[in-house]
């Protein structure tokens, strides 16, 4: 008949040389960017459908702010470099109409 044997701990943690050191370097956090698109010429009730058709999509979480001028709504997405080709490919199903503006590296 066998017998139960009894393990230690040590025989299912590896050992950790008790030369390694933490590192005491912080990684730094992702960059982010941001992306302005501009929907010209449309009423207020147009930009309003047009916001909440955004919101609403799965870019809703990436609209910063927005503000108008004159005739022309301005929409900042602030993003991860790494999810520009999605958002992009997102933006273009979605809205069109909309002229993609500029991108930039938000520095803080």
């Amino acid at each position: 008949m066998g017998s139960a044997q009894l393990r230690a701990p040590q025989d299912f943690v590896p050992d950790i040389p008790s030369t390694q050191l933490r590192s005491n370097v912080v990684p730094l956090r992702a960059q982010r960017v941001q992306l302005e698109i501009f929907l010209t010429g449309i009423s207020p009730d147009a930009f309003r459908n047009h916001l909440a058709t955004l919101f609403h999509s799965p870019l809703g979480v990436y609209i910063s702010h927005t503000h108008m001028l004159r005739n022309t709504v301005c929409v900042h997405f602030n993003i991860a470099p790494e999810d520009l080709d999605f958002t992009l490919h997102t933006l273009i199903a979605t809205m069109s109409e909309a002229t993609i503006g500029t991108i930039t590296r938000i520095v803080r």
